[in-house]
């Protein structure tokens, strides 16, 4: 128990509410084609649903050995999966 508060004592001091509060920032992404990021996954999520970022939006996070389509990152996917196909183009009216 001792040597636990001690650790505890020790570390406290180097994490302030700000940084133990602050999502984690650690994605990339080709918007407008310029890289642009880190971005944290609540922020990715937020462009989504704004349109910045699609399913042929090329990313990147740690971890990855290459830029990906959105659609092919496994906790980005279903995300982008759910937004609505391009509006169809009425010709002739």
């Amino acid at each position: 128990h001792k040597a636990m508060e001690s650790t505890y004592t020790n570390t406290a001091p180097l994490l302030n509410n700000n940084q133990m509060n602050t999502p984690a920032k650690y994605i990339y992404a080709i918007i407008d084609g310029q890289q642009q990021g880190p971005f944290s996954l609540g922020e990715i999520m937020d462009s989504i649903c704004s349109g910045k970022i699609v399913p042929e939006t090329y990313m990147w996070k740690l971890g990855m050995q290459e830029w990906k389509l959105a659609k092919e990152i496994t906790d980005i996917a279903p995300a982008v999966d759910m937004l609505p196909p391009e509006t169809p183009k009425n010709e002739g009216l």
